[in-house]
């Protein structure tokens, strides 16, 4: 296979992030390790992390990246669109640079909207340069005016730029079957799962030594999953005489009134032994954390984002070999079956069934195992970087 220069095309935090990073590197990562050149140009970050934890330009699985402004303050007003202007011509102008040296060959775009999209492609057209979009999520409207033109933005790339691509890669089902809509079937789509490194997360060597039964979530505390529901569970089960301590790790810093009325409700239902808010981990101790779980929990709500895909967490907690609990979203189905490889509650679930799911997690340990490990084996054949790698190949090969 002919090693081609790649260059990524998007907003994140780098070198360091939440779910869209995690992405963002571990794509990056496969294709450097197929002997692929990538090199990633950044118009802002997703200001989802604190600002110490982003570096204006460094290095993520041998790729180099930078904020092609010099910042990694994700710009907020009227300057969050002018800023965004600014980027798109500095972006030009590397690509350009880039071109004259012979080190680009595939513009990639990771998530973007179309004022990205549409000057660069003709640029690269014009370049004879190959065109990929790659989707993870679906597009959320929201509200306010700012919500609602960001939307827009978006919204015109897939309507009418996604059939200029030369391949897409999307990360579901649900999203590989919405852009075959929307290009009528006339551009290539790959489904390109999560991608994980099913060693790096496996934690089979340790048992959990708990008092109690502990359960695990991680997050960004968006909004998206089932946390409120699974901390009332716990107030449920305590109720019946069965405790178990539950440890949320993560901190939206966007939101801090969302993560007071967290604590608040854990207040509120008496239970503060038990629940603890962990605020943000560094990366290289998460896997420590999850290792002390005797179920980790990532259940998400029941809308139209969370069942565009197959999220990073919930591969990552099923490479673990620990016994996890999700709900039985559209994509989910595709690659776990409850009380085989993984615990699934309903979409939507109350705390009542929830409860219920992790008391009979929690008190039938031997079963629970048992799940673990077959979850960790989906973990090993679906997404891993050697499968993934092969994907890689399939849609790069021809080029």
């Amino acid at each position: 296979m002919k090693a081609l220069n790649i260059v990524f095309i998007t907003a994140a935090d780098l070198p360091q992030g939440g779910g869209n990073t995690t992405r963002l590197k571990t794509l990056v990562t496969a294709l450097q390790n197929m002997g692929h050149h990538v090199n990633i140009l950044l118009e802002h970050s997703q200001g989802n992390v604190a600002p110490e934890m982003l570096q204006p330009q460094g290095e993520i699985g041998g790729a180099p990246f930078q904020y092609v402004t010099g910042s990694t303050i994700k710009p907020k007003g009227y300057q969050f669109f002018t800023k965004k202007l600014s980027a798109v011509f500095k972006i030009r102008d590397h690509i350009k640079k880039l071109h004259e040296e012979g080190k680009v060959d595939v513009l990639w775009f990771n998530q973007s909207a179309a004022h990205l999209i549409y000057p660069l492609t003709r640029l690269g057209k014009k370049l004879g340069i190959k065109i990929v979009h790659s989707y993870e999520d679906e597009r959320l409207k929201g509200n306010g005016l700012k919500r609602q033109l960001i939307y827009a933005n978006q919204s015109l790339a897939d309507r009418k730029l996604t059939a200029h691509a030369d391949h897409i890669v999307a990360i579901s089902h649900y999203l590989r079957d919405k852009y075959a809509l929307l290009t009528e079937n006339k551009v290539p789509i790959s489904i390109i799962p999560t991608i994980i490194d099913p060693a790096f997360w496996d934690c089979t060597s340790t048992t959990p030594q708990n008092e109690y039964p502990l359960l695990v979530y991680t997050g960004g505390f968006f909004g998206f999953d089932e946390v409120e529901e699974v901390i009332h569970a716990v107030r449920l089960l305590k109720n019946k005489g069965i405790i178990v301590h539950f440890n949320l790790i993560g901190y939206n810093k966007n939101d801090p009134e969302y993560m007071q009325s967290v604590q608040s409700l854990i207040n509120e239902l008496g239970i503060e032994e038990q629940v603890k808010m962990l605020g943000f981990v560094p990366f290289e101790q998460l896997k420590a954390q999850l290792a002390k779980a005797d179920l980790l929990i990532g259940i998400r709500k029941d809308d139209g984002w969370s069942n565009t895909g197959f999220s990073t967490k919930l591969s990552e907690y099923l490479a673990t070999g620990r016994p996890v609990l999700c709900a039985a979203l559209e994509e989910n189905c595709h690659y776990l079956k409850d009380q085989q490889n993984a615990y699934m509650v309903t979409p939507g679930a109350t705390a009542e069934t929830i409860a219920k799911a992790i008391e009979y997690a929690v008190t039938h340990p031997e079963q629970s195992q048992q799940i673990g490990l077959a979850g960790q084996q989906v973990a090993k054949e679906r997404l891993s970087q050697t499968v993934v790698q092969e994907k890689l190949g399939k849609l790069l090969g021809e080029w």
